[in-house]
C-alpha cells in the first residue's frame, strides 16, 4: 500500500501532484492532515494514501521492492519469474578495466540519491551530487571511493610555549563495491547499497619513532604525555592531539586582612568637622582590642614550559595599614590595636580609628543645641520645639519630641510621645528600597524572557527567525509588560540623587528601555545587549542589597500630628492620631489610629482604626501584602495598589489581600 508524507501550499496541489505521480484518479486518494500552516511553516503537512478499493488497479512494481544482482552478467533467474518481476529486475556491472560499475535500469527505478562519501555516481557521463531522476534508457556509472591508507600528522607549539598539539589525520585503508544482490526500490539511495571492505595498508603510516624525532626538531623537551602516542593512534579520520603541556608556575598567595570592625564609613571624612568632640562618650570597645589583623603572603613557584624555558609567576601583593587617630600598630606590624576605648570606625580598606559614640544625659534645648553625629546618638532627656537631631547610624531618645526633626539612617527608638515634628529614618534606604524593588522586578523578568527567547531559537520550527524576531515574538506573547517596566524604572532615576544611581546603572537602564520598546527588539544588537544588561542587573542588585540594611525599624510609643518617613518597619505601641506614617517595611500600631494616613510596603496590623467624629483615615498599601484590623470604625478608605475601597460601617476582624487578582475583604458585622 502506498503511503507518504508530504508538504504543500493547498490540499488540492498535493492530490493532483500525488494523482500523476501514482497514475491514479485524485478522487482514489486519501489526505490525512497532520500539521495546518501556522506561524512558522506556511504549508499543509498530510499523510497521503490510496484507498483500500483502488489497490488492485495500482502496478505491482510501485508495490514491491524486488532483488538486483550487481556483478557479473545475471543468472538466468528461472521460468518461474513473472513478467512483471523480470521488468522490475537492474543490472550493474563491474567493467572489464575493473574502474566502474555500469548500471542497467528499467522502468522501475524513478529516482537514484547520490552517496558521494562512497564513490562518484555519473549520469550520461556527468556527475551527479544531488537527488536525480532516471530513465530506463539512462546510462548510469558508479566509480567506487578507494584509500590506500595513512597516518600523518602537523605539530605545532601553541599559547607561547604552553602547549604542544598535533593535527592526526588518519585514513583507514579499503574501498567500496557493491554486493552481490540488492533489494531495488522506486528511490535507490546508494547509500544503502555501497558496502566498506577493509584492504591491507598500502599508504604512508608514521610510527611512534617519527613523532619523538618530530617533537625533537621543534624543540618539544618539557610536559610530554606519557600517552601521546596512544592518543595519536586512536585518532580516527582527523583530530587535534595534545601531546604537551608546560607546568604552570605556582600562583602567590597574596598578604590578607582579617577585618573585624565592619564596612567602610564612606562618609566620614565630610562628616568629620561637624562632630562635638565634648560630648560624653561611652565605651564600645576596650582599650587594646584589635581591630585588624594582616596574614602574610607567600611566594609563589616557576613553572617551565614545553620548549624548557622558565616560566615566572606573578609578583606577590601586599598592603600596609594607615592609622588614624586612636589606633596603633602591634610590635610585629601586622595587627591594628585600639589605643582608648570607643567607636572603631573603618574609613576605607585598610585605615583605622577610633571614635566615640554620642551620649547626651539632659535634654536637646537651646542650651546644648541640636545634635549631628556620624555615629549612634543616645539621648536620656527630652528633645525640645525646633531643634534637630541627625545620626548615621541609630537614635534612641529617653523622653519626648515636641515639633522636632529626627533624622536617623539605621534606626530610631522614642520611649515616649512624638507631639507634632517630623521623623525621617534611613532617608537613603527610602529610595534604595525602591529602586531595588523595581531593579530586582525587571531583572527577574528580564533574565526569563531572554531564557524562553533562547529556547524558541533553539527549536527546529525557529531556524528560519532571527534573533531578534525571536526577541520580539516572545515578548509580544508572554512579556507584554516588560517594556513598561522598563520605561517606568527610567523615569523613577530621573532626578534622583544617591551614591547607588550611578553612571553605568543610569546607561544600562536606558539602554535595556531602548531595546524593550517599540522596535527596539528586532535590531540584531538588541539580544546579546539586553543578555549583558541582565548579567550587570544581577551584579548591582547583589550590591544594593549589601547597602539596604535587612533591619530598619522605627518604634514609637505615641504619636500626634507628625510625619514620619521610614526606609524599613513601623511600631507604634499606644496610638497614631492625625499623623502622615509612610514605611517601606510593615506597620504595625497595638493601639488606636485615628486620621491622618498610613502607607505601608509591606503588611498592616492595626488594633483600632478609624473613629467617629474624626477626619477620614486612610490606608494604603500593595496587593501582594495583606491589612488586618480588630476593630474598624466607619469612615475609613483603604486602598490597595489601585482600587480603593470606603467602609461605611463598623466591622470585626477586617482582614483585606487579593488572591489571584481579586480583592478579598473579610469581615464581621460589629
Amino acid at each position: 500500500m502506498r503511503d507518504e508524507e508530504a508538504r504543500g501550499k493547498s490540499l488540492e496541489g498535493i492530490r493532483n501532484e500525488y494523482s500523476l505521480k501514482w497514475s491514479c484518479q485524485p478522487d482514489e486518494l486519501d489526505l490525512i492532515v497532520l500539521d495546518k500552516p501556522g506561524l512558522f511553516f506556511r504549508t499543509w503537512k498530510v499523510r497521503v494514501c490510496l484507498k483500500s478499493e483502488h489497490l488492485d488497479s495500482v502496478p505491482q512494481a510501485y508495490t514491491t521492492c524486488e532483488v538486483i544482482e550487481v556483478g557479473k552478467e545475471s543468472d538466468t533467474l528461472g521460468e518461474t519469474q513473472g513478467e512483471l518481476q523480470q521488468s522490475a529486475k537492474i543490472q550493474a556491472i563491474w567493467n572489464e578495466d575493473g574502474e566502474k560499475f555500469e548500471i542497467k535500469l528499467t522502468f522501475f527505478v524513478q529516482q537514484i540519491v547520490p552517496y558521494p562519501l562512497a564513490g562518484a555516481l555519473y549520469l550520461n557521463g556527468q556527475i551527479q551530487e544531488k537527488n536525480f531522476r532516471v530513465k530506463q534508457e539512462d546510462q548510469i556509472e558508479f566509480i567506487p571511493y578507494k584509500s590506500s591508507g595513512q597516518r600523518t600528522w602537523k605539530l605545532e607549539v601553541r599559547e607561547k610555549g604552553l602547549r604542544a598539539v598535533a593535527k592526526v589525520k588518519h585514513e583507514k585503508p579499503g574501498h567500496y563495491e557493491l554486493p552481490e544482490f540488492i533489494m531495488a526500490e522506486p528511490h535507490l539511495k546508494l547509500e544503502k547499497i555501497a558496502v566498506w571492505k577493509d584492504d591491507p595498508p598500502e599508504g604512508e603510516y608514521w610510527d611512534e619513532g617519527r613523532l619523538q624525532e618530530d617533537l625533537q626538531k621543534l624543540g618539544v623537551v618539557h610536559g610530554i604525555k606519557d600517552s601521546a602516542w596512544s592518543d595519536v593512534q586512536s585518532v580516527e579520520d582527523t583530530k587535534e592531539v595534545v601531546l604537551a603541556e608546560a607546568t604552570l608556575p605556582l600562583a602567590p598567595e597574596s598578604a590578607r586582612l582579617e577585618d573585624f570592625v565592619g564596612e567602610c564609613a564612606k562618609e566620614y571624612d565630610q562628616l568629620e568637622e561637624r562632630i562635638d568632640f565634648f560630648a560624653s562618650k561611652m565605651k564600645f570597645v576596650e582599650e587594646g582590642k584589635v581591630l585588624a589583623r594582616k596574614i602574610p603572603g607567600k611566594e609563589g613557584k616557576p613553572g617551565q614550559d614545553v620548549l624548557g624555558h622558565s616560566i615566572s609567576p606573578a609578583p606577590i601583593r601586599d598592603f600596609q595599614f594607615k592609622l588614624r587617630k586612636n589606633a596603633h600598630l602591634s610590635e610585629d606590624g601586622l595587627e591594628v590595636i585600639a589605643s582608648c576605648a570607643g567607636l572603631p570606625i573603618r574609613v576605607d580598606e585598610t585605615t583605622y580609628l577610633v571614635e566615640n559614640i554620642y551620649i547626651l544625659n539632659q535634654d536637646v534645648d537651646l542650651k546644648t543645641g541640636s545634635i549631628e553625629f556620624p555615629g549612634d546618638v543616645f539621648v536620656y532627656g527630652n528633645v525640645q520645639d525646633g531643634l534637630h537631631v541627625f545620626s548615621q547610624g541609630k537614635i534612641e531618645i529617653q523622653g519626648s519630641v515636641s515639633k522636632a526633626e529626627i533624622r536617623a539612617e539605621k534606626g530610631l527608638k522614642i520611649y515616649k510621645n512624638v507631639l507634632g515634628g517630623q521623623l525621617v529614618v534611613g532617608s537613603k534606604f527610602v529610595i534604595r528600597s525602591e529602586l531595588l524593588r523595581r531593579l530586582r522586578e525587571l531583572q527577574e523578568w528580564l533574565a526569563l524572557c531572554l531564557e524562553q527567547t533562547t529556547e524558541l531559537m533553539r527549536s527546529p520550527n525557529a531556524q528560519h527567525l532571527k534573533p531578534g524576531q525571536c526577541l520580539k515574538l516572545i515578548l509580544e506573547r508572554r512579556f507584554p509588560d516588560l517594556p513598561k517596566q522598563a520605561a517606568s524604572l527610567e523615569k523613577f532615576t530621573i532626578g534622583k540623587k544617591d551614591d547607588l544611581l550611578t553612571q553605568e546603572l543610569i546607561l544600562s537602564i536606558t539602554t535595556a528601555k531602548r531595546f524593550l520598546v517599540g522596535l527596539g527588539p528586532i535590531d540584531p544588537q538588541a539580544f546579546p545587549l539586553l543578555q549583558r544588561i541582565s548579567s550587570v542587573f544581577a551584579q548591582m542588585i547583589a550590591n544594593i542589597s549589601l547597602e539596604v540594611p535587612e533591619k530598619l525599624n522605627c518604634s514609637i510609643d505615641y504619636i500626634q500630628g507628625a510625619k514620619v518617613e521610614c526606609g524599613g518597619s513601623f511600631l507604634c505601641y499606644k496610638g497614631a492620631y492625625n499623623s502622615v506614617i509612610a514605611a517601606e517595611g510593615d506597620v504595625k500600631i497595638e493601639g488606636v489610629c485615628r486620621g491622618g494616613t498610613v502607607k505601608a510596603g509591606g503588611n498592616v496590623q492595626i488594633r483600632e482604626l478609624g473613629g467617629s467624629g474624626v477626619s477620614i483615615t486612610s490606608v494604603q498599601f500593595p496587593s501582594s501584602k495583606r491589612l488586618k484590623v480588630e476593630y474598624c470604625h466607619p469612615n475609613v478608605v483603604i486602598m490597595i495598589d489601585k482600587e480603593i475601597i470606603h467602609i461605611e460601617e463598623a466591622y470585626r476582624n477586617l482582614e483585606v489581600y487579593q488572591e489571584q487578582g481579586y480583592t478579598q475583604v473579610e469581615h464581621l458585622r460589629a
